[in-house]
């Protein structure tokens, strides 16, 4: 008799399992895209089916950003490097702060603008691609709350 029971118990966790599966596949989707394929032209070239013109004007811009983005970076992170100075009262951290927040804000602009300077360049239809490239990344690469999921 335990071994019918533990026999049904499997497989009633199996198919709650399969379901369960199923159902996030089904209500998520496939996995966001990665900032880093974004970024990089040639992934863009092949899944836009861009034509060597576009290609070309994508990988400039692509260069463009690349060197912007790397500026707000670096004066991020020079920022948060110094509060490790504000700790022991030889910075001001309410600056430091402003300087990171600024620094970020500039990114997340400089990122958009470039979105939109890609998103001219290309027919309709791969605008629609696009945009679906975009939104599965934005929906699929932040994992802010990844390790609070089980928390109450």
């Amino acid at each position: 008799m335990n071994k019918k029971m533990l026999l049904a118990w499997s497989a009633i966790i199996a198919v709650a399992a399969l379901a369960s599966a199923i159902t996030h596949w089904s209500l998520c989707g496939r996995q966001g895209v990665g900032q880093e394929r974004l970024s990089d032209a040639s992934f863009l070239a092949k899944e836009l089916s861009l034509s060597s013109d576009q290609a070309q004007a994508v990988g400039k811009l692509q260069s463009a950003v690349g060197t912007q983005l790397a500026d707000c970076c670096a004066r991020h992170c020079a920022a948060r490097a110094g509060l490790g100075k504000a700790l022991t009262g030889g910075a001001n951290s309410d600056a430091l702060i402003k300087s990171m927040g600024q620094a970020y804000e500039e990114s997340e602009r400089v990122t958009w603008a470039h979105i939109q300077q890609v998103h001219a360049l290309l027919s309709p239809a791969q605008q629609t691609r696009y945009d679906k490239l975009i939104e599965r990344c934005i929906c699929g690469s932040c994992n802010m709350n990844a390790d609070r999921t089980n928390q109450p």
